[in-house]
Order: structure tokens, then C-alpha cells, then sequence
């Protein structure tokens, strides 16, 4: 992980992602990042999950309950040049 180049990405980004999610916080959404766009995006869980396939479906939502269950978000950074849709699970800030 210590070599994973959206890390920064996420960190450069940080204020941003969570003026995001706080502005939608009341509905726990689940955050996309898309690295062309450079656009951050709130979507219900419900929404989100059908975008993906069924076996994708039970991970990310196994990976949300957990994320609630100890006050985290899930994020998702989408890089479309390099074929990549990645999760992250990080702490809210107080």
C-alpha cells in the first residue's frame, strides 16, 4: 500500500473529498474520485452498487457496513487511462 500512487492523490485532495462527503453526510454516501475529471462524486449506496456486477456488489457492500459500523467512508478512485477502480476505506474526521 505504501507504494500506491492514489494515496496522494487522496491526501492532495482530502479537503475537497470531505467537504464532499460532509455535504451529503446524512445519507452516508459512498465518494468517487475520477482522476481525468478531477471530480469528486456522492452517490447513495443503493445507486453505487448498482453500477456494479453482482460478485463486486457483495464486497463493497460487506466493505460499507464495516465502514459504518466504525465510522468510516468508502471511496472509490476511478482512473480510466490506467484501467484502474480502486476502494478505500478511511476515517471520518470528527
Amino acid at each position: 500500500m505504501a507504494n500506491d500512487p492514489y494515496l496522494d492523490l487522496i491526501q492532495q485532495q482530502w479537503p475537497a473529498i470531505a467537504e464532499t462527503y460532509n455535504r451529503f453526510a446524512g445519507q452516508q454516501p459512498i465518494l468517487l474520485v475520477d482522476v481525468q475529471n478531477t471530480e469528486i462524486h456522492a452517490f447513495p449506496f443503493e445507486e453505487f452498487v448498482l453500477l456494479l456486477d453482482a460478485s463486486s456488489r457483495r464486497q463493497v457492500e460487506a466493505q460499507y457496513r464495516r465502514a459504518l459500523a466504525n465510522r468510516q467512508m468508502v471511496l472509490f478512485v476511478r482512473d480510466t487511462d490506467n484501467k484502474v477502480f480502486q476502494s478505500y476505506t478511511l476515517a471520518l474526521e470528527e
